[in-house]
């Protein structure tokens, strides 16, 4: 091989090698990472602005570390068996889940909710732990986590519904003792579905859980540890930057 051969090569070479290490540097986008949650106005929801406030943050986050995003509502069934196929890259509005946390990463939380107990207004229940509600029809979304002794209490009489706003109508209706959801979820429903029953429903305290809201990037990525730690990188200087509590506000989340 003669000298402007080699010179060539070499330079074909420092070529490619110089895009392999663009294509590996930390916060640079190999390549679209599709992004999923479920129906859970406020936090995220198909009709909802941005698609909801986790979609928002997750997206804005992701954006920030320098990731090219699409973002998908989508039942939870179908993310949930997605999950463990890893055909989503991140799934967001999640609380700590041990299923999923078997295939995915979670993140540092971008949110933390008050998951509350509603009874009809004026009713007798009081709420001295799991065991106290025994007696009672306790209104549970499909699906849904809400706390983990509370998901595998199966002495409990659990009724399925499709969304939190049914729930809570049958609450308000009689046809069952109690629900529960995130405060968020529940204040969010009652305003933009049916205003009139605020005044037929009240919180049990104490609370049942304090639950933080994170996301999870899929397992099956080889970069999936890299995503996380720039998604919490970027997440804190949202904090710090003020961007995180507009986005907040943004949602009518206090």
């Amino acid at each position: 091989m003669g000298i402007p051969e080699m010179i060539g090569l070499k330079r074909l070479l420092l070529s490619c090698a110089v895009l392999m290490s663009l294509a590996t540097t930390p916060g640079m986008a190999q390549d679209s990472l599709l992004i999923v949650a479920d129906e859970w106005p406020p936090f995220s929801g198909q009709n909802l602005p941005d698609k909801g406030l986790s979609l928002d943050i997750t997206r804005t986050a992701l954006t920030r570390a320098g990731y090219d995003v699409e973002v998908a509502v989508l039942p939870w069934a179908r993310i949930m068996s997605g999950a463990q196929t890893g055909e989503y890259d991140v799934i967001t509005s999640l609380f700590r889940d041990p299923e999923i946390q078997k295939v995915m990463t979670y993140s540092e939380p971008f949110f933390e909710t008050t998951v509350r107990f509603v009874q009809r207004k004026g009713g007798p229940i009081t709420f001295e732990g799991l065991n106290s509600l025994q007696a009672y029809r306790i209104a549970v979304a499909a699906g849904y986590v809400y706390e983990e002794a509370f998901d595998t209490a199966d002495f409990l009489d659990k009724i399925e519904v499709t969304t939190p706003i049914q729930g809570l109508r049958m609450v308000a209706a009689g046809r069952v003792d109690l629900t529960l959801d995130s405060m968020e979820v529940v204040r969010h429903s009652i305003r933009l579905q049916d205003p009139d029953i605020l005044d037929q429903i009240e919180f049990l305290d104490p609370a049942l859980a304090r639950q933080e809201i994170h996301i999870a990037v899929s397992g099956f990525r080889d970069d999936h540890n890299r995503i996380v730690s720039d998604f919490n990188a970027a997440l804190q200087e949202m904090r710090e930057d003020g961007s995180l509590a507009r986005l907040l506000k943004k949602h009518q989340i206090d």
